[in-house]
């Protein structure tokens, strides 16, 4: 896999997550010691009243090319998603998010794990 800028991996979930209108993709989460893999938020929003986030894995490939895998999303809870750690063993990527209750009224936290490659 290659090094993947973090600027390039917003850029890449900007254009491919879903928009409401009032929306943002932040930064990316690194693991440590990595480069090729990261974990990006984004936030859709209406400005009145829906919103949701979704958590993406993200890598690139040997030929350049921009992967993604949807790891979580908040569409029918409205939670904030933050993300806690990530932990890359080979090619398993291990991503631990959890929220703080706004809606539901109670800190929640999950985990979930995928492969990247081809």
């Amino acid at each position: 896999m290659s090094i993947i800028a973090p600027e390039e991996a917003r850029n890449y979930i900007s254009k491919i997550a879903p928009m409401l209108g009032c929306d943002f993709t932040y930064a990316p989460s690194f693991p440590e010691g990595r480069q090729d893999v990261c974990v990006v938020s984004h936030a859709a929003e209406d400005g009145t009243s829906y919103g949701f986030d979704t958590l993406y894995l993200v890598w690139k490939m040997q030929d350049g090319k921009i992967q993604h895998r949807e790891i979580a999303n908040s569409r029918t809870t409205k939670e904030y998603i933050g993300i806690r750690s990530i932990k890359v063993e080979g090619d398993k990527v291990t991503v631990e998010y959890g929220g703080s209750g706004v809606y539901s009224g109670s800190p929640w936290s999950s985990s979930r794990t995928a492969l990247i490659g081809d």
